[in-house]
């Protein structure tokens, strides 16, 4: 990605966006953090939210959490996922009658082929951002 700018001395000059440079190594320590696991309440219909750990599987081809009583159904192929949105957008969070989240904490990953929604909130928006980057 780049861009052309004028500078105020009427100049031209070619400037290259800062991820170009970084985007290798700013994906790699974003798919490093979520391989490590990162603690996030996970949205459920009708309940209040369940802590789990999120974490990239060793291939980085699943999204897996625990605990969980289904642990073989907690899993989300990456290659299965449809769109990453980011806030509070989806119909479960505006549901949620406790709507204190911070919008910058929460995203929403879908999933499947009936487009079934994960909504999740990290403890910050730098989690968020690194996730929702990695993903």
């Amino acid at each position: 990605m780049s861009y052309w700018n004028l500078e105020k001395r009427s100049c031209v000059q070619y400037r290259r966006h800062f991820l170009v440079d970084n985007s290798v190594f700013h994906v790699e320590r974003c798919m490093n953090v979520m391989q490590s696991g990162t603690q996030m309440i996970k949205l459920k219909r009708g309940t209040k939210g369940l802590v789990r750990l999120f974490y990239l599987d060793e291939h980085r081809t699943r999204l897996r959490w625990r605990p969980s009583r289904k642990s073989e159904k907690a899993k989300i192929l990456i290659d299965s996922i449809y769109k990453v949105t980011e806030g509070r957008q989806s119909e479960i969070f505006h549901r949620q009658a406790e709507g204190n989240f911070d919008p910058s904490c929460c995203f929403t990953i879908y999933h499947g082929n009936h487009m079934e929604s994960l909504d999740l909130i990290t403890s910050n928006p730098e989690e968020a951002r690194t996730w929702i980057t990695g993903l």
